[in-house]
C-alpha cells in the first residue's frame, strides 16, 4: 500500500504589497498555485497544472499580479517546443503569454519592476499580457547606457532605482528557496517564514506560529476567470491540458 505523496510548498513574495504565492506540489507533477493575502493571511485556493513545472525558475512580479514560470510538457513537435516561459494571473497557470525554448536549459526569467520582465524563450505566440513590457540585455551604447531595451529596440524607462539593481546584479535571485524573508504587514521588520511537510509557518523567535496545513488537497478542475476560450469549444492553446 503506497503512503500519502510528499508535499512541498514554494514560496514567492510581492515586494511592493503584502501579496504572496504559494506553489503547493503533491504528488511529483501536481502543483497547486495559491495567492496569499499576508496582512490577513487569507488564501485564493487556484489552478492546479499536472506537468514538470520548475520552481526555482519561477517569480512573481512586485505588485503580485503576474507570475512567471517555466515548464515542461514533452510535445517536442508542437508550437510551444515542449519547453516553455510563460506568464499568468496568481492564482492560476492559464497563460496570457508563451514563450517556446525547445530545451531545459535555460527558460524562466524574473520581473524588472512591476511592468518589465525578463523571459527565456523565442516571441510571445499568445500576446495578452497587457500592460507588460518585455525586456532583452545588451551592452550599453549612446542613447541606451543600460544595454536594457524592450523588443522593438527602444531603450528600456526604467526607474534609477531599478536600473541601479538590475546593473548590480542582472539575473536576481527567483528560486523559492531562497525567500525565507519578506516584509511583515505593516511595518518594517520582517517575517520569517518555515515550510515543513506542507505546512505553512510563522517563525516567531524559536516558536513556530501554524498559519496553514496544505497537505489535505485534491486535484479539482478550476477555471480561470479571466480564460478567453468559449467553455462549450476546446480550440488549440498550450496549456490546453490544464484544469
Amino acid at each position: 500500500m503506497s503512503g500519502k505523496p510528499i508535499v512541498r510548498l514554494y514560496l514567492f513574495f510581492a515586494t511592493e504589497n503584502n501579496r504572496a504565492v504559494v506553489v503547493r506540489q503533491g504528488p511529483t507533477r501536481h502543483f497547486r498555485m495559491i495567492l496569499w493575502h499576508r496582512d490577513g493571511d487569507t488564501f485564493e485556493d487556484g489552478q492546479w497544472l499536472t506537468k514538470n513545472l520548475y520552481p526555482e525558475r519561477c517569480a512573481l512580479s512586485p505588485d503580485g499580479r503576474h507570475f512567471l514560470y517555466f515548464m515542461l510538457d514533452g510535445k517536442w513537435q508542437s508550437e510551444t517546443e515542449g519547453a516553455y516561459s510563460a506568464i499568468s494571473y496568481p492564482p492560476y497557470w492559464t497563460a496570457v503569454s508563451v514563450f517556446p525554448c525547445g530545451d531545459t536549459w535555460g527558460g524562466g526569467g524574473f520581473f524588472l519592476d512591476s511592468t518589465h520582465y525578463y523571459a527565456v524563450g523565442d516571441a510571445d505566440i499568445i500576446g495578452r499580457d497587457e500592460g507588460l513590457s518585455r525586456v532583452k540585455f545588451g551592452e550599453p551604447e549612446k542613447g541606451c547606457t543600460t544595454g536594457i531595451r524592450l523588443t522593438n529596440g527602444q531603450c528600456a524607462p526604467l526607474s534609477r532605482e531599478v536600473t541601479r539593481r538590475i546593473l548590480a546584479d542582472p539575473v536576481p535571485a527567483a528560486r523559492a528557496d531562497v525567500f525565507e524573508r519578506a516584509p511583515a504587514p505593516g511595518g518594517d521588520a520582517l517575517d520569517r517564514y518555515d515550510t515543513l511537510g506542507g505546512m505553512l509557518y510563522r517563525r516567531r523567535g524559536q516558536e513556530l506560529e501554524l498559519i496553514r496545513d496544505f497537505t489535505d488537497m485534491a486535484f479539482e478542475p478550476v477555471r480561470a476567470p479571466y480564460d478567453w476560450r468559449p467553455e462549450a469549444e476546446e480550440p488549440w492553446h498550450p496549456l490546453k491540458d490544464e484544469k
